[in-house]
Order: structure tokens, then sequence, then C-alpha cells
């Protein structure tokens, strides 16, 4: 899988006119567009002395937009979500997992440099990790024992520095975990969506009592609190020590739902290393986002009057694509599918001239 980035212009000059250039600034990478350094300009035309003609106009006057108007060219932004992943570092992630460990199995997925989750999709989603365990509960140094880094874009390499010499250790206290790592990032003042993807090879339990196994409450009262302060929960087992009860428990009340609601969200179960990676990527790619915000003010009432191309390709108004508010172009259907394949793909757009102001 490739990273799928996508660099959205819009040009919002006079009907016909030529597709923008790509802003100064922006940048290729081998993951496709990097969109972090688009800048807005503007251009004004203008006659030359003793020539006739209309004076010179730009869009930032809405009621002067007639002939010879200017022409302004800004970058749309991506929804970026935020996502923790909260990694299970008990023992039992030693186990055998299809011919390798499930803890090695996890990492791979993750942070291979070519084609691991987090490689691919870091310029899109802000990726932070948090590794879970204890020693004995309350009994031991401390508990949960967290290896934590904040999230953020292009995140990969900080990541890699924790999470790569880290090792299975000895408990799964998840409810208090889970609970830590939601109050973080309840913290972090990001726009977009949130959320904690848990991936856990068995049943959770409690710092006050590490054996036996019995901290579901304690689980479900943490994704409970998440979802309480805008944060989903998605749960993946990793083999099948996990009961199919907690399991589904923890994917409903994740997303807002009672922990039996008749209408049950889904839930993952791996049981091998192409499964995990499913898991993994489902549930992310549902986060990238094909809402894309405009540094500018569209008329709806002439929204469908703009040219919009995915790729070089013309999309139609109401099918392909829409702005349901003056600052916001969304890609439907199959054009929204093709964005998030995890392909490099270029959205351009333009408006005849009163359509779209700059502020």
């Amino acid at each position: 899988m490739r990273a799928a980035a996508a660099l959205a212009l819009i040009s919002a000059g006079c009907g016909g006119s030529s597709t923008p250039e790509q802003v100064d600034g922006t940048t290729e990478t081998d993951g496709g567009i990097d969109l972090t350094a688009g800048t807005s300009s503007s251009s004004t035309s203008s006659e030359s002395p003793g020539s006739s003609g209309a004076p010179p106009t730009t869009t930032e006057d809405p009621d002067n937009l007639t002939s010879g108007c200017g022409e302004v060219t800004v970058t749309l932004e991506p929804v970026i979500p935020t996502i923790v992943l909260l990694i299970d570092q008990s023992g039992s992630m030693t186990a055998d997992f299809s011919g390798q460990d499930r803890w090695s199995a996890v990492y791979e997925t993750l942070m291979d440099p070519d084609d691991g989750v987090v490689a691919q999709l870091q310029s899109q989603v802000r990726f932070g990790v948090t590794l879970y365990t204890s020693e004995d509960g309350n009994e031991g140094p401390e508990c949960p024992m967290l290896t934590s880094v904040e999230a953020a874009l292009d995140n990969r390499e900080a990541i890699d520095i924790a999470y790569g010499p880290a090792n299975p250790n000895d408990e799964t206290p998840t409810g208090e975990s889970l609970q830590a790592v939601a109050t973080s990032l309840s913290a972090l003042d990001f726009e977009g969506p949130k959320a904690i993807v848990l991936a856990t090879d068995g049943e959770p339990d409690t710092c006050e009592t590490p054996n036996p196994q019995e901290g579901q409450p304690e689980a479900l009262a943490a994704a409970e609190f998440a979802f309480g302060e805008g944060i989903s929960t998605f749960i993946i087992s990793v083999g099948d020590d996990v009961g199919a009860e907690h399991l589904q428990e923890m994917a409903n009340v994740g997303v807002g739902k009672a922990p039996d609601d008749p209408m049950p969200a889904p839930y993952y179960e791996a049981l091998d290393a192409g499964q995990l990676v499913d898991a993994f990527n489902e549930i992310i790619g549902t986060f990238i986002s094909c809402e894309l915000t405009i540094d500018g003010e569209v008329d709806l009432d002439q929204a469908c009057e703009g040219t919009v191309t995915l790729d070089g390709e013309e999309l139609e108004c109401g099918v392909d694509w829409e702005v349901p508010e003056e600052t916001t172009l969304v890609l439907l259907g199959q054009a929204c599918d093709t964005l998030k394949d995890g392909a490099s793909h270029t959205v351009d757009a333009s408006w005849p001239c009163g359509a779209i102001v700059i502020p």
C-alpha cells in the first residue's frame, strides 16, 4: 500500500482560465504531494498607460467581478485525523502468530519502512503510539507502565525510536492505559477527528488485580470516557484469546453505543499477518477524509458552475463532488474512494468570476 496525498488547488478566475500551476513552496515527495508548504498568492491584470479597456479588478471585490478580473490560487487543506496506536506489551505477545510472534507481527504491520501503515499514511494522519503493560500491577514500580510518543504528522521516525527497541513485558492493564491515553489525547488542540486503535491479545486485567484477568468493566468504562471526550476507540484482537463478548462490547462502547446494542459495531480479530494489515487499514482508512477546506468562500448558488477534476478527469457536481458549505469541497462516491486508495492524486478546481471570494 502506498501513501495517498492530494494537492488540491482552486482557481478563482474568469471562465475558461487555464488550470493553475502548483503553488510555490509545495514539494513532491516519495509519498505524494506535501500539502504543508502551500501558500496563497494573487495577481491582478492591468492595462498599460493610455490603453483602453476595463480597469483592473480582483476577486477580493465581488461587486466588481467583470472583465479583466484577477486570479487567485489557494491550497485546499484536507481534514487531518489524530490516531493513537495503543499496543498491548504484555508477555503473551510472544505467542506464535502464523510463524512469527504477535509482537513482531504488529510492529511490522505498523512500522515497516516501506509497507507499514504508519510509513504509508504518516503524511495524512497524525500518528502517536503508546505501549502499555505493568509488572505485577500496583506491586510493581508503576502501573500502568506506558511508553508514549505524542501524535504528529510525519512521525514514523520518532515513533520507531521508542517502539523499535521495546519488547513484551508482563501484564495487561487495558482500562487504566486507555483512560490515560484518552486523557492525554483530549488535551491536544488538534482539529479533525481523534481515535484510539487498541491492539491486544488477551483479556484485560487491572493495576489492583493483575490476576485473574477481570478488567473488562474498567476497559469499558475507559472506552466510554474516551467517547465522551470526542475520541472513538477501535479494538483489534491479535489472535483468538480475547473473548467475542468483550470484543463486541468494546467495539460498541468505543463508538458511543450501548454494550449490548442490537446493531453492533464491527470489531476485528486477526489470526495472521494479512488479517492484521487489513484490520489496521480498514479502521484507519475510515479517517482519511474526502473533505477539503477551501481558503476562500464559494457562492453556494453558483457552486455547480465550477469545474473540479481528479487527476485531470472532470468530475460531475452533485455526483462526484459537492460544496456543502462555503469553505468546504467534498468528493463523493467513486471519486472519494479513488482519493483514499493509497496512491498519489491531484484535485483541481476552478470557478467563474463572482463565484468565489478570497478573504
